[in-house]
């Protein structure tokens, strides 16, 4: 789909990058803590929720969603965010496609993340099919100070997932987390991108609030966006960019923009990889001072165990269903990290 013009924005990127090279953090063999984001692809309990449509997963629904079925997809999410980053899993992750809070205790109660005390932060939102975004922490490492959903004005009669903004301390430092999962393609172009602006635009005003309140405020924004990088509405309404340079202070920086641009991606859709799945950062991630951006860090996490290994669809993601057929998998994504640490 890209691959033409892979190679001349693939050289680009390098050249801006070799610009920035003086920017180069040395970091000193701190502890590294993993910052992760996972859309789990449809993850319903069993149960009938009248007030959603959530009707193909159930046992008697078009999907045959049984307790069997439901078990072992938190066996599977269980066990891909235990491989990610540091041992035991992320620090913070942000998850998309979340019935209820509940789901998300039922992932944390699974065997051995049940050790790991995870809190959980999650509301519901007016989405129309039910399914949310949440917040996975440590609260040995991440102290949640205060949380809100924020609600979306979408053109038209339409309701999807709410913005989760979480503030906290990590390693002792403020940090605001904001995870989304901006509305998905339904075969009308137009009024996808006019949706997915207004999500952009949405969260850009919550960057802009938190910035003008602290020039220097430390921003991780997180999510399934249904678009890449290069997207108007990332780059121009949401200001994020490839370009790691604290000069541009009023940009977001993009840590996977060049995994975008090497043709990588974290959602495999008619033949190709696509990005939508992606970690920002505000430049004070990136200036040398305190908690910082680990450079290279960003990961598509895509363990073996997680991936179609023959046929058609080697290599890409072992998706629950294709279809209505129960593939027994994990999620139609891969999820994707990157790493912080405190320069001392």
């Amino acid at each position: 789909m890209r691959h033409g013009i892979k190679t001349f924005f693939f050289l680009f990127t390098l050249t801006i990058l070799s610009g920035c090279a003086t920017l180069t953090t040395t970091f000193r063999k701190e502890k590294t803590y993993t910052v992760a984001f996972y859309n789990v692809d449809n993850l319903f309990d069993p149960a009938n929720d009248p007030k959603t449509a959530d009707d193909d997963f159930t046992p008697q629904g078009e999907m045959k969603w049984d307790k069997k079925r439901y078990d072992n997809k938190l066996k599977h999410i269980k066990a891909v965010i235990e491989s990610m980053g540091e041992k035991g899993g992320p620090a913070i992750l942000g998850l998309a496609e979340v019935e209820s809070r509940q789901v998300v205790q039922d992932i944390v109660n699974t065997a051995s993340l049940r050790n790991k005390t995870y809190g959980i932060i999650h509301y519901d939102s007016p989405d129309r099919q039910g399914l949310d975004v949440a917040l996975l922490y440590r609260p040995k490492i991440f102290k949640p100070t205060a949380q809100r959903s924020i609600p979306i004005d979408f053109p038209g009669d339409f309701r999807s997932r709410d913005i989760l903004q979480v503030s906290g301390l990590l390693e002792g430092e403020p940090v605001t987390i904001l995870v989304t999962h901006w509305p998905a393609s339904n075969g009308n172009p137009k009024l996808n991108e006019s949706r997915r602006r207004a999500a952009a635009a949405a969260l850009r005003k919550q960057i802009d609030a938190v910035q003008k309140a602290d020039k220097q405020a430390r921003i991780l924004v997180m999510g399934d966006f249904e678009d890449e990088p290069r997207s108007a509405n990332i780059e121009q309404v949401l200001k994020a960019t490839g370009r790691p340079n604290p000069y541009y202070a009023d940009e977001l920086y993009n840590a996977f923009y060049l995994s975008y641009i090497q043709g990588l991606g974290s959602y495999f859709q008619r033949g190709d990889f696509r990005m939508p799945d992606q970690i920002m950062l505000s430049k004070s991630w990136i200036d040398g001072k305190g908690l910082q951006y680990v450079r290279g860090s960003a990961t598509i996490h895509d363990p073996e165990f997680s991936k179609f290994t023959l046929g058609k669809y080697k290599d890409t993601p072992r998706r629950t269903y294709a279809n209505t057929l129960y593939l027994d998998g994990y999620s139609d994504h891969f999820p994707v990290y990157i790493k912080v640490q405190k320069v001392r």
